[in-house]
């Protein structure tokens, strides 16, 4: 580890603020200079699949069973000190490991129809753990906490210590490090700076690396990423700063009075950029692909319903979070009575309540959404022709203050 490097939080001794990696400010610590090694982590001193490890692979089972084997070792482990570190972490902010109330209330929110969409985090453990690796069907505690390790920790299918602490952004004024992974079992992990990295300054990671928004240089991708901020979400458990980028999907009716009678759904997809300008403030919005796949008038559509529908809900976010979420705080879960509330005439109806750490990862992500739905919709405003008062209700529903920039609407 390179001697400039501290371990800490983001304000010493503050432990409200952020853990990672920082360039100790300390006096007489030298910078990080452009190419050197901020961590060059040993293969005996990762968590990985052994000689099953393929640089190309991203998903093995071998190296999920040898995490659970570790953390069943405890202080056991020849990796101990790593092992308590694993074991100290909290997964409440991740979908896949919420409770059974809080996955029914997102799924509600969501409404199938929005990212995430379920099958990709509800079901996971279930599909890729027990039924494809062989796991504990009675659905071992240990087992459960490893494969969402490995899922929020790993880099691909090894888990490296030091590494694994970075903390993640996509902004090109942020982001400093270059990683590189061994290329054979039995290589160093490697950690690089890619810039001079000051004293003082955080050490950031990419979790997505070359995505579809990304202004990194392509030459310098070891890998490719096209996870979008909604797949962070559910990998990790956070709504990444800007950039973001987001990819909405819904059917549209395809059905043609001349044709045979096979009709079948087709799906519309609008996917764009959002950032904020550094200077101005403004959001910005851009949209991928070519000028005759801008946004149209059923995007609108799609997102105004949506947007309109998760504002209504916030609405009643106080009613909400008196029925559904468990107030002692003790992280134990309150399945005595099943909560019912009635939304606009439906019932909505949970089987107990769920904790206050994962009420606020819900909302955290909901509010991400708002922002990005009325984003989307005004940066299209011109387009479509839209009205001065839906205009009006999608700013005020979006909470945007006169300083955001909503004709924006450049194409990647």
């Amino acid at each position: 580890v390179h001697p400039s490097v501290r371990i800490g939080r983001e304000i010493p001794g503050d432990k409200s603020t952020l853990l990672g990696l920082f360039v100790s400010s300390d006096p007489d610590t030298e910078p990080i200079e452009k190419g050197e090694i901020i961590a060059q982590v040993p293969w005996d001193l990762m968590i990985h699949p052994g000689n099953k490890y393929h640089h190309e692979t991203f998903f093995s089972c071998r190296a999920l069973k040898n995490i659970v084997e570790e953390l069943k070792l405890g202080d056991q482990s020849k990796l101990a000190p790593y092992v308590r570190y694993l074991l100290t972490q909290n997964l409440d902010g991740i979908p896949g490991y919420w409770s059974e109330p809080a996955q029914e209330f997102f799924s509600f929110v969501l409404d199938d129809a929005l990212p995430p969409f379920e099958e990709k985090w509800r079901h996971d453990y279930a599909m890729k753990w027990i039924k494809n690796c062989g796991g504990d069907p009675d659905i071992d505690p240990l087992e459960r906490k490893a494969y969402f390790l490995a899922m929020s920790r790993d880099e691909d299918t090894l888990m490296v210590p030091i590494y694994d602490m970075a903390n993640h952004s996509n902004d090109a004024d942020k982001l400093n490090t270059l990683s590189y992974k061994p290329t054979s079992p039995g290589d160093f992990f490697q950690f690089v700076a890619a810039r001079k990295i000051l004293p003082g300054e955080q050490i950031y990671n990419s979790y997505n690396r070359c995505n579809y928004c990304s202004d990194a240089d392509f030459e310098l991708c070891e890998t490719f990423s096209w996870n979008r901020t909604p797949d962070l979400f559910l990998e990790f458990g956070f709504v990444e700063d800007f950039p973001q980028t987001w990819r909405f999907e819904y059917e549209i009716d395809s059905s043609d009075d001349d044709d045979d009678g096979d009709d079948y759904p087709q799906i519309s997809v609008t996917a764009f950029c959002l950032d904020k300008n550094k200077e101005s403030g403004q959001l910005e919005v851009y949209w991928e692909g070519d000028d005759d796949e801008l946004g149209d008038g059923d995007d609108v559509e799609f997102l105004m319903e949506h947007l309109v529908r998760i504002s209504d809900l916030r609405k009643k976010k106080l009613e909400f979070e008196d029925k559904f979420v468990w107030r002692n705080g003790d992280g134990k879960y309150d399945t005595a009575l099943p909560e019912e509330l009635d939304y606009f005439g439906e019932t909505l109806q949970l089987n107990g309540k769920m904790t206050t750490s994962e009420w606020d990862a819900i909302w955290q992500y909901c509010n991400a959404l708002i922002l990005a739905l009325g984003a989307a919709i005004l940066s299209l405003a011109d387009e479509v022709s839209l009205d001065e008062s839906d205009y009006n209700l999608v700013l005020e529903m979006s909470n945007f203050t006169s300083d955001t920039d909503n004709s924006n609407h450049e194409e990647l």
